[in-house]
């Protein structure tokens, strides 16, 4: 049989011949310079060396990644033009502060969003209601603010972020510092210290700080404390002669901190975490958000990098080892005395607490979590101590096991607690209820619902004990401001009080026990001074304000509720005034503290911004 095929090519059987569609060659072929026979999606050579995924081709429906990439590095190689001649092009990049608030967007006020439904009978943590759904309404979210000329605004002007300056960030080396201008700091600061986490014995941190020896030297503190105290001193005080110089010294603060540990200080360690903890106070006080985050964390490091959850442990534990000198472990020193050995106790304790404000304060509830209870981390070390009353509080027979998990299990003794022991149960409840808070979820199950209804009555039974432990211990109308432990009661009474808002909070709308918790507690906080004379009470823990603007929003948020059912019985001109005065009680007294702290400036600013927004 004679082919029709011409001389000399090759006889191809029709069953293996494909169709050829015309077109442009795909990437890969493009890039190995070979013939491509434009098959698609996938073209002769490829198909003879199969890929992962099909031909990319230029005249396809979207952008290959080739093209992308080629884009992306087109795009690079013209910022890296501009970059290199500043002069000569336009930015494509337009620089911003990278520390000031961005404006909230625009959203409907709370006052807008529908009327809630009937409550529900039962209490949120009821045994008999283990299957609690989303509170009807809407869980309160701070309005944001629209012009308005509502009376108690108090507000002149848009929102802005805590007030920053440039830090220049020189070396500044260790240039001495005279005891006359470190005694005038200390003057200025050890009297409010414990508001800003300052764990050490007062007078003999001051007697070794003024020794006439160089900075550094081993009888007084490291260089880097000194440096911090000195700084919080010029802070709290603010001399005319130094405005100005609170940048550099502030430089100088967190440069030689950071390099303490590479001393051969014998309390270096402790000296530092004490350093930090102020740094970190202060951060959080001026509104240095992130700086505060990382010396808290630091601080948590040191902590638990020297072993201070296990002091006086019933159970067998090793030393941590801090490093190698010499090819030998290097260990934390056993305490000179009890007093020493007090103080490494209330400085874990203290670290613990700024841990718990930091976490609550600038993490959403769904983020609040707790890194020094993490799963495999035991606190055995014992409750905070008195540091003046050492031969009553740290007794040789003295000794702690899983101290935090046994407090949330109602198995602890409060017996005789110094003011420090009931700030730190505090502080742990406050963090607790927000924990709780941030994973609820109207879809959890039969099974969860049931475990969080048992978490949240515990901590709600140990809010209302620590409350009767207060009223006891420390009743409001015998406070004294020239007591210093007056402003340390106030603060465990707000946070208590607060630590029930945040727990019943996201049930107000369901609930009327719940409701009438978040209201009671918030007028506690907002009247918490009583006959004190503002003005003689000093310094607070910067924690303070979120405390006074977490009050405020809930009447901010009651007034809104009351406005939107007027038809309602409860909702009379009467009830709208007691929530007006207990607004402006809350107002003052954060106008008051944040006229020299810009965080609280700042919260004074969401607070006015949410009730113009009503």
């Amino acid at each position: 049989m004679i082919s029709d095929a011409p001389k000399g090519s090759k006889h191809v059987p029709k069953s293996s011949h494909r169709p050829l569609k015309r077109g442009k060659a795909c990437m890969s072929c493009r890039f190995l310079k070979i013939k491509c026979d434009g098959e698609k999606p996938v073209c002769g050579p490829c198909l003879a060396h199969p890929r992962d995924d099909d031909c990319e081709y230029a005249d396809g429906p979207g952008r290959s990644r080739t093209r992308a990439l080629e884009d992306t590095v087109s795009r690079l190689e013209a910022r890296l033009a501009e970059l290199e001649n500043p002069e000569g092009s336009t930015p494509s990049v337009l620089l911003h502060h990278p520390y000031l608030y961005n404006a909230p967007s625009k959203s409907p006020p709370i006052a807008d969003s529908p009327v809630p439904l009937a409550p529900l009978p039962l209490s949120p943590f009821s045994p008999t209601s283990t299957s609690s759904s989303l509170p009807s309404g809407m869980p309160w979210n701070p309005p944001v603010a629209k012009k308005s000329n509502t009376e108690l605004s108090g507000s002149s002007g848009s929102s802005t972020s805590p007030v920053r300056f440039s830090i220049p960030m020189p070396y500044l080396g260790a240039e001495e510092l005279t005891l006359t201008a470190l005694q005038a700091s200390l003057d200025q600061f050890l009297p409010h210290a414990q508001q800003f986490g300052f764990f050490m014995h007062v007078p003999t941190f001051r007697h070794s700080s003024l020794l006439a020896f160089p900075l550094g030297h081993h009888s007084r503190p490291t260089t880097g404390l000194v440096n911090v105290v000195h700084l919080m001193g010029i802070h709290l005080s603010q001399p005319e002669s130094l405005q100005g110089a609170e940048a550099l010294l502030l430089t100088k603060a967190v440069q030689t901190v950071s390099v303490d540990l590479l001393s051969t200080h014998p309390n270096k360690v402790m000296n530092t975490l004490q350093a930090e903890i102020v740094l970190a106070y202060y951060f959080l006080r001026t509104g240095f958000l992130l700086e505060a985050k990382v010396h808290t964390a630091t601080a948590v490091a040191l902590a638990l990098g020297a072993g201070l959850h296990k002091l006086r442990s019933t159970n067998m534990t090793t030393p941590s080892i801090l490093g190698l000198v010499h090819d030998q472990p290097y260990v934390l020193t056993t305490p000179v005395d009890v007093t020493q050995e007090a103080e490494r106790i209330n400085g874990f304790w203290t670290v613990l607490t700024l841990h718990k404000f930091i976490t609550v304060a600038l993490e959403p509830p769904a983020h609040v979590c707790g890194a020094l209870e993490a799963s495999g981390i035991q606190i055995d070390t014992p409750w905070p101590v008195d540091l003046d009353r050492l031969d009553e509080c740290l007794r040789p027979d003295l000794r702690g096991n899983s101290t935090v998990r046994h407090f949330l299990n109602g198995r602890d003794r409060a017996d005789n607690d110094p003011p420090l022991a009931l700030l730190t149960k505090a502080s742990i409840l406050f963090h607790r209820a927000a924990h709780l808070t941030g994973q609820w979820s109207p879809r959890l199950t039969g099974p969860e619902q049931k475990a969080y209804d048992s978490a949240a009555r515990a901590v709600n039974a140990l809010i209302e004990s620590l409350r009767n432990t207060l009223s006891a211990f420390a009743p409001i109308n015998t406070l004294h401001t020239r007591n210093p432990n007056t402003r340390t009661i106030l603060l465990i009474h707000a946070l208590v009080d607060a630590a029930a808002i945040k727990l019943h909070w996201i049930f107000a709308y369901a609930y009327p026990e719940s409701k009438q918790i978040c209201l009671t507690a918030a007028r506690n906080i907002v009247n918490l001074y009583g006959d004190l004379n503002l003005q003689e009470i000093g310094h607070m823990n910067p924690i303070m304000g979120n405390l006074w603007m977490t009050a405020c929003l809930i009447f901010v948020d009651e007034i809104s509720r009351t406005r939107q059912v007027k038809e309602a019985v409860w909702a009379g001109s009467s009830v709208e005034d007691e929530l007006l005065e207990s607004y402006r009680n809350g107002l003052k007294v954060l106008s008051l503290f944040s006229q020299d702290s810009a965080l609280m400036r700042y919260q004074l600013t969401k607070v006015q911004e949410a009730f113009e927004a009503i």
